[in-house]
């Protein structure tokens, strides 16, 4: 099972406390199938993985998009501004 860093932004940095997480993924895991299963783990956080994206290697990807062990993940939430 390949493990992947995902680097952590903002209020999901906060839910979680972390800056960065490791998760082992079985291959083939999608970016959709990631946040699903950090929504299983830490519930609390459920809401605000809900509104992510997911980038990897510094560019957005989509849900389908599947995950590779050397991938620079991060999880980032809406940004808002005024």
């Amino acid at each position: 099972m390949p493990s992947i860093r995902v680097k952590l932004f903002a209020a999901v940095r906060e839910r979680l406390a972390a800056e960065e997480i490791a998760l082992d993924v079985a291959p083939g895991t999608t970016a959709a199938e990631l946040l699903a299963l950090l929504a299983r783990e830490h519930p609390r956080a459920a809401p605000l993985l809900a509104a992510v994206r997911v980038a990897a290697n510094q560019e957005f990807v989509p849900g389908a998009y599947v995950l590779r062990e050397t991938d620079e993940l991060a999880l980032i939430p809406p940004v808002s501004g005024g």
